[in-house]
């Protein structure tokens, strides 16, 4: 009597009890692209990270992904984009010729979600992006793609030209939908997710209580240095990736890295990032900083997907938020506010509302995007910002010369001062440049001056002022690149600043303009004149 076959779902069955987990993965990707439906592309997900297990490449990445090979396509879609958007063209192209996979999917729904490329001339990346946007089959993916559009802002230019993009698959996006799941796929899909849970559960060290206790402890003290080298060494005893990133970088404060320790901290931190982060890594921007084997320094993700929001809502309160120094980005409130940001001393764009910033007691450095009437009131008031030291904000040209010297000023050690100059009345250029002659007066060490001619895009003049220990100014002017309009503006508003330093008689003086048309001539004229230092 010939021999039964085995089903799809039980040699899925077999293979996740065994632990053989890239048949699983083939497995799986087979049953999603005969039926998508995103229970199976989330096992997909899973089971993918699962089989990269952290690891890099074995290859450079135009190599590897030459060969489609489904074990490690999590590894090539967490690294794309790390050279940047022009070497991120081609690779998008490579996997085109990728069979299609939920996690190709959800990558491209994400970027869209999250632009990680905005400027006018990274549109060649999103055009190369398009093709895989039109194969979508994930419908988790393709709702994700709805949200996304939903939320673009069609002022904005970016968000009109991804909108764009959107609007000419909307009927194909619209037509993904889940399919079938039969009773024995469901049964297959809870076999892997106890296979799962079991298989991390035995990768725990047998020392993981211990581990556990040790990173409560440092999480709880995150100035105590000696209760992260005591985790560290049982970390390196388990293999976690954290334990040799804590010993590398105390032994950082100790003495200089060698060249080869150096490299194998960055690498730590590319490969393991997601194992470094937990569930914060999913909210945060690539460009994370780790000091004595934690976050330090980190900026939300921006993007009007919903899910998004969600996800950073999810996150307000965890543990691994403790050792967080600077934070930036909108969407922060209520992990901004959040008792367990202990080690918080540094914001950037914050949704907390200035009369709660003003309150923290910790907080040592702050830049604020939107000029308020509340700042007048707040540098004056004992007991605000008690412990603040640098300062970045916009102002009202009105409010400028009182806000300068106002107590809060006075304690500063750096400070940026933003104003805004509209239409091309001088009168209100003059005024502004007039605050230059207050610099002499002013306790700052190190204060500049941003006269921002284009809010949106930064087009701005900006007057660097350093004090030395006698007292004695270093000047440097510069200006943001243009078009020729704005250069004609910029140019007025340099002239009249070069004539107010001139007055302050500064020890050095440099001028670093970005002008490119005829408006530069009188710009370098006058630089010479005073003895200027020319830069670009």
């Amino acid at each position: 009597m010939p021999k039964k076959s085995e089903s799809k779902e039980a040699s899925l069955t077999k293979a996740a009890t065994g632990g053989e987990w890239r048949t699983v993965l083939a497995g799986l990707l087979d049953a999603w692209r005969a039926a998508p439906h995103r229970e199976l592309a989330d096992r997909v997900v899973s089971v993918g990270a699962k089989v990269a297990g952290g690891r890099g490449l074995s290859g450079d990445w135009d190599t590897v992904a030459k060969k489609p090979d489904a074990a490690v396509l999590s590894t090539l879609l967490d690294t794309l984009l790390d050279k940047g958007s022009v070497k991120a063209r081609p690779r998008l192209e490579a996997l085109e010729d990728w069979p299609t996979d939920p996690r190709i999917d959800r990558w491209v729904a994400d970027r869209y979600a999250d632009p990680p490329f905005t400027s006018t001339g990274a549109r060649p990346f999103w055009t190369r992006l398009a093709p895989l946007a039109r194969r979508i089959l994930d419908a988790r993916a393709a709702e994700s793609l709805a949200k996304a559009r939903a939320g673009y802002d069609r002022s904005i230019a970016h968000e009109e030209f991804l909108a764009a993009h959107l609007d000419r698959i909307r009927p194909r996006l619209d037509a993904v939908k889940d399919g079938a799941l039969s009773a024995d796929t469901r049964e297959a899909l809870a076999v892997i997710d106890a296979a799962l849970r079991a298989d991390a559960e035995a990768a725990k060290p047998a020392r993981s209580a211990d581990s556990a206790t040790l990173l409560a402890q440092v999480l709880a003290k995150p100035e105590d240095d000696e209760a992260r080298a005591v985790l560290a060494d049982v970390l390196l005893e388990a293999g976690h990736p954290r334990g040799e990133l804590i010993a590398l970088q105390l032994e950082a404060t100790r003495r200089p890295l060698t060249p080869a320790e150096v490299k194998r901290e960055r690498q730590l931190i590319k490969t393991a990032r997601a194992e470094l982060l937990g569930p914060l890594d999913g909210v945060l921007k690539p460009d994370c900083t780790f000091s004595r084997g934690f976050l330090t320094r980190a900026a939300l993700k921006q993007g009007n997907s919903r899910a998004l929001e969600s996800a950073i809502e999810k996150t307000a309160g965890h543990p691994l938020w403790a050792t967080v120094e600077h934070l930036e980005g909108k969407g922060d409130y209520d992990i901004t506010t959040h008792d367990v940001m202990r080690s918080l001393r540094s914001l950037a764009h914050s949704d907390v509302g200035l009369e709660a910033l003003a309150g923290m007691p910790k907080l040592e450095a702050l830049v604020e995007g939107s000029a308020s009437d509340e700042w007048l009131e707040l540098a004056r008031a004992k007991g605000a910002f008690v412990q603040l030291r640098e300062l970045d904000l916009q102002v009202y040209p009105r409010q400028a010369r009182e806000f300068l010297t106002s107590p809060l000023v006075a304690r500063l050690e750096r400070l940026q001062v933003r104003m805004s100059l509209s239409g091309h009345d001088p009168s209100g250029a003059e005024s502004s440049m007039s605050l230059l002659a207050l610099v002499p007066k002013l306790k700052v060490p190190e204060l500049t001056f941003r006269m921002v001619r284009h809010d949106g895009k930064d087009w701005s003049s900006g007057y660097h002022f350093v004090r030395d220990a006698s007292g004695r100014l270093s000047v440097r002017v510069f200006t943001t690149s243009m078009n020729e309009p704005h250069e004609a503006l910029v140019q007025g508003d340099v002239l009249r600043g070069l004539d107010q330093i001139s007055r302050l008689e500064p020890a050095s003086l440099v001028v670093a303009h970005q002008l490119r048309t005829g408006h530069r001539r009188a710009v370098e004229q006058r630089a010479r004149e005073l003895g200027a230092t020319l830069e670009g």
